[in-house]
């Protein structure tokens, strides 16, 4: 037994965490079965593309509360999304309890040589992605007899009180959760701030085009990953957004060229952002690029244009009304006010 920790400054005890031994066992494993309480949509697509990117071990995902507490559509989405593959490449299937809730979180694994590890604890699927949530998790690294013991245990579970996805009818969804909410560098404004930031609002602004472009812009999730020295690739997340700028924008006087600056959205959000790169092309969210994604992509999935797992094209653009954000500057220095409100 073995206790995997965050090992986030100022508890940092320089040991294997949850998340570097995740990355190690999916490149090694031949099967992975995970039973959790909840999930999240992006975890559910990203999970997808681990399995797509890196050896395509078999996955039997027992999915625990959301029968019963509700599934948002996004939510549905990318659990169906994700079974269909696991289905047509005959890698496994998701079940759904349906009978009890579950509130776990057990993660096994067997590898290609036969021996098995289990994870137990509080880290879910989304926290063994994500670089950039700080936030602390701990689990217990089981291997041998006991890991052995946990995987016939999860089985049990699995088969006992789960149902395949496809056999278990969802018609109705809880609100679309909206994505921004409670995450990390980002505050929701009341009306009144909004509307403070709308006043100060300057003629100075810049029409930037939204790009389909396949594996770049808002589809950086269908590229190649990034690959770490044991061969495991790591899937660009499916929020994951960075805007590149045309110069003929960019070089245009009041860009903020090379700049971190504030942003206020025209639904109420607000974050940071800043350009970069060579004549200050890339407009990203600073130090999370999935912050700009969620802003982006939610709308166009929450206005019905865009599906969870499929690229951004020019049509899905047209679908939601709208091919540019509209960036203006107001009269606080180092403070933006960006829109990208649907015209349909």
């Amino acid at each position: 037994m073995e206790l995997l920790l965050s090992n986030y400054s100022p508890a940092n005890f320089f040991g294997k965490s949850s998340k570097t031994y995740m990355e190690k066992a999916l490149k090694q494993c031949v099967t992975l079965k995970i039973a959790s309480g909840y999930i999240s949509s992006d975890a559910l697509i990203d999970l997808k593309r681990v399995i797509e990117l890196n050896n395509k071990p078999r996955l039997e995902l027992l999915i625990g509360m959301h029968y019963f507490d509700g599934f948002t559509k996004n939510q549905y989405i990318a659990a169906c999304s994700l079974n269909d593959f696991l289905i047509d490449n005959d890698l496994g299937f998701v079940y759904l309890a349906n009978t009890v809730k579950f509130h776990g979180k057990m993660y096994s694994f067997i590898m290609d040589d036969s021996s098995t590890s289990a994870l137990i604890g509080s880290s879910n699927l989304g926290s063994l992605y994500d670089n950039v949530n700080k936030q602390y998790e701990v689990d217990i690294l089981l291997e041998g007899e006991e890991s052995t013991y946990v995987n016939k245990t999860l089985n049990t579970i699995i088969t006992s009180l789960g149902t395949p996805l496809k056999d278990v009818t969802i018609k109705t969804f809880i609100e679309f959760n909206k994505l921004l909410e409670n995450h990390e560098n980002v505050r929701k404004i009341d009306p009144v701030e909004l509307s403070e930031i709308l006043s100060k609002r300057t003629a100075i602004n810049f029409d930037i085009p939204i790009k389909a472009a396949p594996k770049s812009n808002l589809n950086p999730y269908f590229g190649k990953g990034r690959k770490d020295l044991r061969g495991y690739v790591a899937p660009r997340p499916w929020y994951e957004v960075e805007i590149i700028v045309s110069n003929t924008i960019t070089s245009r006087a009041g860009y903020p060229c090379d700049q971190t600056f504030e942003v206020y959205t025209d639904d109420g959000w607000h974050f940071t952002c800043e350009t970069n790169g060579d004549y200050s092309k890339n407009l990203r969210s600073k130090d999370d690029l999935k912050i700009l994604g969620k802003w982006l992509k939610g709308r166009m999935e929450e206005a019905g244009a865009l599906k969870m797992g499929s690229p951004v094209t020019d049509d899905v653009i047209a679908a939601y009304g709208r091919n540019t954000i509209k960036l203006c500057a107001t009269t606080v220095a180092g403070v933006w006010f960006i829109d990208f409100s649907s015209r349909i």
